[in-house]
């Protein structure tokens, strides 16, 4: 698809008149909400009714705290755990980090700190090695910590330009853009519906590719720049069934997966909580949000939960203006409480201890931390990662430049 018939379709995509108008933003009432969104009478006999206080402002601070430290506590007594996860032992501590931080300054710090030592930890290996040795396997391992050496160092930091050359080498190996990204980017230019596992890992290469234009010395392909766009009108003709699809609701497999693509597809205008996202970016996403927000949390689906409370502000809402958000926010420290102030002490239904790793251990106060703060997005400016996005998928009040 041409670059202009790619944004005009993007823009139609993005229209209020596509269904997103009459539904509000922020609903600080049942009342206030559309019938879909509005949770089961069984389910709202669990919900606190009143506004949001102080008192409960300070729990979610200090659940904040103690999730960053139970992450921080993994990664030192586990250093494995770093390499296991990769980029995700730093993603997990910068997160809260972003679009206004946790409120603390010392909670940013330290998780800013543990970020830090984690990425010098996976860099370190490729410093003494020569770019020749890399293969094409290694582009997607590379891609990732070139991104963030270019955010934790000095512009002139030679350790960001090793990184960069190496991953510029892996490349070079590859047959093409496709064998770099993996089998599913020819499913989705074949129009053929990928698995919800295809759609996400493309999901991940979106938001990685987005800040690869930002990095000096990284040397990528026109395909990588037409990717994100490409997908995201993908992903609109993508099959996304509600929970109410399921005999067994929000616990169902299949659900969870697509729930989570969901919550993943909003990462891609946000960079990662760090940017706004708009309900007419895609109606049809903010609406599966909004709709499936309720039964996750009938179903005890903390991390996904956390994550759905996540988006919903980054598209502007909180516990103060917004039902959903203070019920999810609520919901969150129930859970931390009953797991005894320790976020990773629980066990979403069917989860047991003997299958858990580092990842299960560390996503859930990863996903917690992002739940619960506040946020102040980081204005889309040119130079920036959303300024990158909106070039493509520009804001209700912005132009395309695409």
């Amino acid at each position: 698809m041409k670059k202009t018939s790619m944004a005009i379709a993007l823009l139609l995509l993005g229209s209020p008149s596509m269904g997103a108008a009459h539904e509000p933003l922020c609903a600080n009432s049942f009342d206030a909400m559309p019938a879909s969104w509005r949770p089961s009478a069984e389910v709202r006999k669990g919900l606190k009714d009143g506004p949001w206080t102080t008192k409960e402002s300070e729990d979610a601070q200090n659940a904040i705290r103690v999730g960053v430290d139970e992450m921080l506590e993994l990664y030192a007594k586990r250093p494995t755990a770093v390499t296991n996860l990769w980029d995700d032992a730093v993603e997990s501590l910068i997160d809260v980090t972003y679009s206004g931080g946790t409120g603390s300054a010392d909670i940013d710090e330290a998780a800013r700190a543990g970020a830090y030592r984690n990425l010098e930890i996976l860099i370190a290996p490729y410093l003494d090695r020569d770019p020749r040795s890399a293969v094409c396997t290694d582009f997607g391992t590379l891609l990732p910590i070139a991104i963030y050496a270019h955010r934790f160092y000095p512009a002139t930091d030679v350790r960001t330009a090793k990184i960069a050359s190496f991953a510029n080498a892996a490349y070079r190996q590859c047959a093409s853009f496709s064998q770099a990204v993996g089998r599913h980017y020819r499913g989705m230019l074949a129009n053929r519906t990928l698995s919800r596992e295809g759609a996400f890992r493309l999901v991940i290469w979106s938001i990685q590719l987005n800040e690869a234009e930002l990095v000096p010395g990284l040397k990528l392909p026109p395909e990588a720049r037409d990717f994100s766009p490409r997908l995201w009108l993908y992903l609109e003709d993508y099959p996304m069934l509600g929970a109410e699809a399921y005999s067994d609701g929000a616990r169902n497999e299949a659900f969870i997966q697509t729930a989570y693509l969901a919550t993943h597809m909003a990462f891609i205008p946000t960079g990662y909580h760090r940017y706004p996202i708009y309900a007419e970016d895609s109606p049809k996403l903010y609406r599966f949000l909004r709709e499936n927000f309720y039964p996750l949390l009938d179903a005890g689906q903390v991390d996904l939960a956390a994550q759905f409370v996540d988006a919903l502000r980054q598209y502007g809402c909180s516990e103060e203006d917004d039902r959903q958000v203070r019920d999810g926010t609520r919901f969150l420290l129930q859970t931390f409480h009953e797991a005894n102030d320790r976020w990773m002490n629980y066990r979403e239904p069917g989860e047991r201890e003997a299958v858990f790793d580092d990842y299960d251990f560390i996503h859930k106060p990863w996903s917690a931390t992002i739940g619960l703060r506040h946020r102040t997005p980081e204005p889309a400016a040119p130079g920036t990662y959303g300024g990158v996005v909106r070039q493509w998928l520009p804001g209700p009040d912005e132009p395309n430049s695409y």
